[in-house]
């Protein structure tokens, strides 16, 4: 127990002392952004995060060693036989058991989210398409339901629907349809069966099939998330969360004062600041409350209350008209807005992901560790990025990835042969690839006929492609026709 004792107390020492990295974390990427970051600050600053890495490692190997993550196995019940003065001093052991076994429990989700949140601190710091703006803002000491305790509650509410999407719930989600159909092939009819994964499957249909008829749809569901680790899907929402927590209220504040009145306003404010001198960390730390926390909780709550309706803003333990108007229209506006920069500024860093990385690179990365490293279109159907068609440009981005390595042809820049034919060289510009690279590019794949087969699957103007396949020299051409065959 001593060992388990010392190893506690020193995780809790040295996650302690990391409250402060956060800030200098703060300054270095302040710095990066103004261009005038020392290169040794930087190292200093990234050096610092993988001895902490190491550290962190260290300490989780250690607890799981020690069954830190089954801590209640050896809490056994009590049985009978015993007197009264041996089950008094059972029942006292089995309280120490339980309040250590808590501590085991607490201490390693605190080690398992710190390591994570520097994972990706460090990724986001040194790939080039990483988010600098996370790292300050990931729970680098583990301690994410503080960091959560300092957010609004619709902002809670928002972290909650976040998880959600990264985590489907029920049936799960959408991936594909499987379909039976009947044909017309030289008169004759046939049956067949075939699997679909475009939302819009009966124009698939009717594109690759003509007039068929279709007898029987089943749609297939999947229960896998996007990102499989829970640890990563928390660390990831707080960050997020709290990196556009200013950008969030600002337009919250903008649309609220669009809508209301300056009365309204006025009694909205008034109520905003009395519930803030009200709020405990019972509201959004979840889990089981015990009776003590329960009757805190309901005091508070009438307490709150009896202020409200000496201040005139509720009137027989309801919200005043003026009052009752102006919180229906922000809290409906907040869950809208929070979600909707929420889910756009996570949408841009994860398609910028997929887009730029070969699966190989997206497989060692850890921008975003455990997520899927090549999708089916069902689960990147929540991506929202302004002007782009993340899912038909994912998609197709995809199939080249499959089909290309067969006539040796590297994967670097397919993102942005992608981009040029689900969209334009405006889209492909816009996310820094170069121009001559992808058409160089573009020339070769030109030369694939069983690639202009895959783009009229996928419903892309082949004619877009098909410009770029003037050869001067014919041996390239039967050379590229030979590897087709392969």
């Amino acid at each position: 127990m001593d060992n388990t004792g010392n190893l506690i107390n020193n995780a809790n020492e040295f996650l302690d002392s990391l409250s402060g990295l956060n800030e200098k974390l703060k300054t270095v990427v302040e710095k990066i952004k103004n261009k005038n970051i020392d290169k040794n600050e930087l190292s200093d600053i990234i050096s610092t995060l993988e001895k902490n890495l190491k550290i962190l490692q260290d300490l989780k190997s250690k607890m799981e060693f020690l069954e830190f993550d089954s801590p209640y196995k050896n809490v056994g019940k009590l049985k009978g036989g015993y007197d009264s003065e041996g089950l008094q001093e059972i029942a006292s052991y089995s309280t120490y058991l339980r309040r250590i076994a808590s501590e085991k429990k607490g201490i390693l989700e605190r080690v398992r989210h710190a390591l994570v949140a520097h994972k990706i601190a460090l990724s986001h710091l040194t790939e080039d398409i990483g988010n600098i703006l996370l790292p300050p803002n990931l729970p680098l000491d583990g301690s994410y339901k503080r960091m959560m305790f300092e957010f609004p509650p619709y902002l809670v509410s928002t972290y909650k629907t976040f998880l959600d999407i990264l985590e489907p719930k029920g049936r799960g989600v959408l991936t594909s349809y499987t379909i039976s159909l009947i044909v017309i092939n030289k008169g004759k009819r046939e049956f067949k069966r075939v699997k679909v994964e475009d939302p819009n499957y009966e124009k698939f249909i009717k594109e690759k099939f003509g007039n068929a008829i279709i007898t029987s749809i089943k749609r297939n569901f999947s229960k896998n998330k996007i990102i499989d680790d829970q640890y990563v899907r928390r660390v990831l929402a707080i960050g997020y969360l709290k990196t556009y927590k200013d950008e969030i209220e600002n337009s919250i504040k903008k649309k609220i004062d669009e809508l209301l009145n300056e009365e309204e306003k006025s009694y909205l404010n008034k109520y905003l600041d009395i519930c803030m001198m009200f709020r405990t960390e019972t509201d959004v730390n979840g889990g089981i409350l015990d009776i003590r926390c329960m009757e805190e909780k309901k005091l508070k709550e009438l307490e709150l209350k009896e202020m409200l309706e000496r201040e005139g803003l509720f009137k027989n333990g309801e919200p005043i008209d003026p009052l009752k108007k102006a919180l229906q229209i922000r809290n409906e506006i907040s869950k809208e807005v929070s979600k909707d920069i929420l889910v756009k500024k996570f949408s841009e860093d994860v398609f910028k992901f997929y887009l730029c990385k070969t699966p190989d690179e997206r497989a060692r990365s850890n921008l975003f560790p455990s997520i899927m490293i090549t999708p089916q279109k069902g689960f990147l159907s929540w991506m929202k990025v302004d002007g782009i068609n993340c899912t038909d440009v994912l998609d197709l981005k995809f199939k080249l990835e499959e089909e290309l390595p067969k006539y040796q042809i590297p994967l670097k820049n397919v993102g942005g042969v992608a981009l040029y034919l689900i969209h334009d060289w405006n889209a492909v510009e816009r996310f820094n690839f170069d121009k001559k690279e992808i058409e160089d590019l573009l020339k070769k794949i030109a030369l694939i006929e069983p690639i202009k087969e895959v783009l009229k699957e996928k419903n892309v103007n082949v004619k877009k492609l098909e410009k770029y396949g003037k050869v001067k020299k014919e041996k390239t051409k039967k050379f590229l026709d030979l590897l087709s065959g392969i």
